[in-house]
């Protein structure tokens, strides 16, 4: 992938994960608003419901006096909470119409509310309103400079006068900063760290791209340097036969002087490179990444414990649900078969006039016209009862007083049947996980009782404690086992955001780790690349300058064997460089559709014997040639190059050899094509190099200028570019440290 694209879409995944990490970041603000509503609704209630017990308790009648009858038709089917919300609304009315209590205590509802949020953890400014349902018009309100706002929550209205259309209402208003302080630390934090990140990423792809212009216009002077050197180079062969050797010292000094010039500007930019990385990005990274994940699993922690506290309030209400029904369902219907009907928890001393008219018309509707209608008695209790709990837990705890004070024989709670109905709940409400429910004694917390396993884990969930007598020496409690992964599941779309930004800093490590792997590779290139300059061009010019000079200095006039030597140092330096040029010059030629081909029938079998002579005669290490070649093969092509590319086989062969070089060359013809190998005792190519190989300006990474061994890495780019031209193919077969083999498929005419 290329640099710019790997800062284009770092950038563009910074963007998008800034997006979905604010989606989160909502998303949690409204989670958290959704459980304080949920909870706000709850205690509302509970506090609706003990204001309107409190004005029944203080009206002017005798304890056991009923003043009012809740009731609803059997068809509506209510829950013992919704029983209790619609008889606390009736009640109130009743108050206020039949008993003319003239105003609502809204101060009283206020306070009993704060008292409950505030032992509830629920932290926030708290008004209690009175409104008209049909205008909206604020008739009367506890704070009134408390104002509903984006970061206020409502709860739902209880009517206090239907009829009239008068209903009450609490606010809470949470102070932006406490709600989503810790949501904006994260936030904020993981989003600098992110962008640090990038930031360094985007740093080092742009000191990849500056790295990679400066090989490119270092190659680039390379090539023209290489095709200026050829006309000059080939002048100077010219001189040789007139020997002007201050034409050919003058001459060289040039060449040598454009060299210099190239490698000062390819050492100028390595040098410049280092200076420009004033920032350790490599620690910077690396405490930005270590950072990362850290939050990233803050983030985790934080989102599965709002989940997790959802799920217990889910759990804790599924428990009471469960524990009403296996009170009322299993014991008190037991009880009231056993006692038939005695044994009432507030005795009924006396009724209203009110109640005498209300409980006959109900009388009178049922005779007439079948009318079947839920009712419950509101009995005056001069005591003052404090609803912590929900109505059902409440009604719950007097049909259990009921049972314990006037039962003749113990009805003990059945474990099985709060199991079944405790199990029954939770799957309804999603929830598959394995539960249990525990019977113990308060406060030992010994287990007397338990349906499947009497521990509880240290990953599983236990609901509060509920009484099972008035001095709470017995209890019971749920146990959901391990809701871990319920847990998860139901917020996979909360951790979505997560894991998105997990794959984004795992691609920017790895972008960060090939970057730096691509710095070294590349910085290292450069290194051998100005080696091989001044090894294969400044070198051979400086021999050339030096020779020129030395002969032109007369000093050798005496000497024939010396200056015949120096004179041949002259040519082969200069052949050297014409090499190196025309090689330059034809892939040039080949890149821009420019070469010309001359193919012709060459027999193959005295070309190659001509080409190891000659290699014979300059060898340096001991070489042995092995022609196997039929008299007969020959191959289509040009004469000029494909003594090029066999010399540079040759030459490969000898070069990344030991010290005894075995060479095998073989051609034959197979299925309409001319093979030619070439096959050497070499150190081999590594595998994961074999593909690399035939790139420009690639050469084996072991190969640097420590194995004193030096090259551009033109040569089998170049003799890949030649067989294409030649509508042929060649490729490699080689085991590190033994062999290599590079087979030339020529098509024939």
């Amino acid at each position: 992938m290329k640099a710019r694209s790997v800062i284009h879409i770092s950038i563009i995944g910074l963007l998008f994960i800034v997006l979905i990490q604010l989606g989160g970041m909502i998303y949690a603000y409204k989670a958290q608003m959704k459980v304080a509503e949920q909870s706000l609704n709850k205690y509302f209630w509970m506090a609706f419901t003990e204001t309107v017990d409190d004005m029944v308790n203080n009206l002017p009648y005798p304890d056991g006096t009923v003043v009012s009858v809740i009731y609803f038709p059997h068809r509506l089917g209510l829950n013992q909470n919704e029983f209790s919300q619609v008889g606390a609304q009736q009640t109130a009315q009743t108050l206020r119409k039949v008993y003319k209590q003239k105003e609502f205590p809204l101060a009283k509802l206020d306070s009993v509310l704060q008292s409950k949020l505030e032992h509830a953890y629920i932290k926030g400014n708290v008004t209690v309103e009175r409104f008209n349902t049909d205008t909206g018009e604020i008739l009367e309100s506890t704070h009134s400079d408390i104002h509903a706002n984006s970061t206020a929550i409502t709860s739902e209205k209880a009517f206090i006068y239907k009829e009239k259309g008068e209903a009450v209402r609490a606010i809470v208003v949470f102070p932006f900063g406490d709600v989503m302080q810790n949501v904006l630390l994260l936030f904020v934090v993981t989003f600098l760290l992110l962008g640090v990140v990038v930031y360094a990423l985007v740093l080092q792809m742009k000191s990849l791209i500056g790295q990679q212009h400066n090989l490119r216009k270092q190659q680039q002077d390379f090539y023209t340097l290489a095709e200026q050197m050829r006309i000059p180079v080939s002048e100077i062969v010219s001189e040789m036969s007139h020997e002007t050797w201050e034409v050919i010292e003058k001459k060289s000094t040039v060449l040598l002087g454009m060299t210099e010039k190239t490698l000062s500007n390819a050492k100028a930019e390595a040098l410049l490179e280092p200076t420009r990385r004033k920032i350790p990005l490599k620690t910077l990274s690396v405490i930005s990444i270590a950072g990362l994940l850290l939050l990233l699993s803050v983030w985790a922690v934080y989102v599965y414990h709002i989940s997790y506290r959802q799920m217990e309030l889910r759990a804790q209400e599924h428990f009471e649900k469960m524990f009403y029904e296996e009170t009322y369902y299993n014991r008190y219907i037991s009880f009231l078969t056993a006692n038939k009907g005695v044994g009432e928890a507030v005795k009924v001393t006396g009724i209203t006039p009110y109640v005498d008219r209300v409980v006959k018309n109900f009388r009178k509707l049922y005779l007439d016209k079948g009318y079947h209608i839920w009712r419950n008695n509101v009995v005056v209790y001069h005591v003052d009862s404090k609803f912590d709990e929900s109505y059902q837990l409440h009604a719950a705890y007097i049909m259990q007083d009921s049972i314990n004070n006037n039962a003749r024989t113990p009805i003990t709670f059945s474990l099985q049947f709060a199991d079944s109905v405790f199990g029954g709940e939770l799957r309804k409400a999603g929830v598959s996980d394995e539960i249990d429910i525990h019977q113990m004694k308060y406060p030992s917390q010994e287990v007397i009782g338990s349906v499947v396993n009497p521990h509880v884990g240290i990953m599983d969930m236990t609901t509060k404690l509920i009484p099972l007598n008035k001095d709470s020496t017995e209890c019971v409690r749920g146990i959901v086992r391990s809701p871990q992964k319920s847990i998860i599941a139901s917020i996979w779309y909360m951790l979505l955001p997560l894991g998105v930004t997990f794959l984004f800093m795992c691609g920017c490590v790895y972008f960060q780790i090939r970057i730096w792997y691509v710095q070294r590779k590349l910085k290292q290139f450069q290194k051998d690349f100005t080696y091989s300059m001044i090894h294969d061009m400044k070198s051979p010019l400086s021999s050339i300058m030096m020779g020129a000079h030395i002969l032109v200095s007369g000093k050798l006039a005496d000497k024939p064997e010396k200056m015949e030597k120096y004179k041949q140092v002259i040519i082969d330096e200069c052949e050297h460089l014409l090499a190196l040029s025309g090689r330059v010059l034809m892939l040039t030629q080949i890149e821009r559709g420019e070469l010309e081909l001359h193919k012709e029938i060459i027999p193959l079998a005295p070309l190659l014997k001509d080409i190891t002579e000659k290699y014979l005669l300059k060898a340096t290490k001991e070489v042995r040639f092995m022609i196997k070649c039929e008299e007969t093969c020959s191959v289509h092509a040009d004469i000029f190059c494909l003594r090029e590319i066999l010399g540079n086989l040759i030459d490969n062969a000898i070069k990344y050899s030991k010290d005894e070089v075995e060479i095998i060359l073989s051609c034959e013809e197979v299925a309409g094509s001319t093979l030619i190998k070439v096959r050497d005792n070499g150190i081999g190519i590594p595998l994961k190099e074999q593909w690399k190989i035939f790139n420009k300006f690639e050469r084996l990474s072991a190969n640097n200028r420590k194995s004193g061994i030096s090259g551009f890495g033109l040569g089998l780019s170049y003799v890949l570019q030649v067989m294409k031209a030649h509508d042929g193919m060649i490729s490699v077969e080689s085991v590190e440290g033994s062999y290599s083999e590079f087979t030339m498929r020529f098509p024939l005419n």
